[in-house]
């Protein structure tokens, strides 16, 4: 069984998978480990969806890659 998006940038990090979503500084850091992630397609489109939802605690979706790399871009400048 392949492991889930945020199941990997929560390894990544150390921490759980809500840990992401509460703690300010692992969320950020999260949304930036999803932009720069090579092999996007590797996930649906749907679990790119669900996870970025998740962690901004609003509906999120994406109808390409190039989407997802562009709409998290702004998080990718280490803004936090």
């Amino acid at each position: 069984m392949k492991q889930g998006l945020l199941d990997k940038v929560a390894e990544q990090h150390h921490t759980f998978i809500s840990s992401l979503r509460i703690l300010p500084h692992l969320k950020w850091a999260a949304l930036r480990d999803l932009h720069r992630m090579e092999n996007k397609e590797q996930y649906p489109l749907k679990e790119w969806g669900e996870a970025v939802s998740y962690l901004l605690g609003c509906t999120v979706t994406f109808n390409s890659y190039e989407e997802i790399t562009n709409s998290l871009k702004p998080f990718s400048l280490g803004l936090e």
